[in-house]
């Protein structure tokens, strides 16, 4: 099993969430997962990235963010946890949004997916049962 995977204080903006993801998919490949399963994984990680992103912080400076994954015996579990207050979106200029799904896409994309948010903060965990995963 790999280190576990520990990002803290990262800033919640695109081009830092971006690197954060490859390198997450680097992690979780480096773990023994096939590609398909990381690809689920770092989707559903991002997306709750991109929530940080739109839902956390009041403009201004971007918050930060902090990522935690590691494996354990038979699963891999990734712990995104923001330090800001939930607020409403930006209004979707487009005609047809695609915004709103976020939690959506990683409840189908994770085996389980936890969601609290108090004063302090919003923690996600994402959890895949890795059992047939092959390495």
């Amino acid at each position: 099993m790999p280190e576990p995977f520990r990002r803290h204080g990262v800033p919640a903006a695109p081009g830092a969430l971006r690197r954060l993801r490859h390198d997450l998919m680097d992690w979780v490949l480096a773990a023994g997962v096939g590609e398909a399963r990381a690809r689920d994984i770092v989707l559903a990680s991002y997306e709750a990235l991109a929530n940080v992103a739109d839902h956390a912080y009041d403009g201004g400076e971007p918050g930060v963010v902090d990522v935690d994954a590691a494996t354990y015996p038979g699963r891999l579990e990734v712990v995104i946890t923001d330090h800001g207050q939930w607020r409403l979106p930006m209004p979707d200029p487009r005609p047809v949004s695609l915004r709103g799904r976020g939690l959506l896409l990683l409840r189908a994309s994770a085996d389980r997916a936890d969601i609290t948010s108090g004063e302090r903060g919003t923690v996600v965990t994402l959890t895949w049962d890795l059992e047939s995963v092959k390495p």
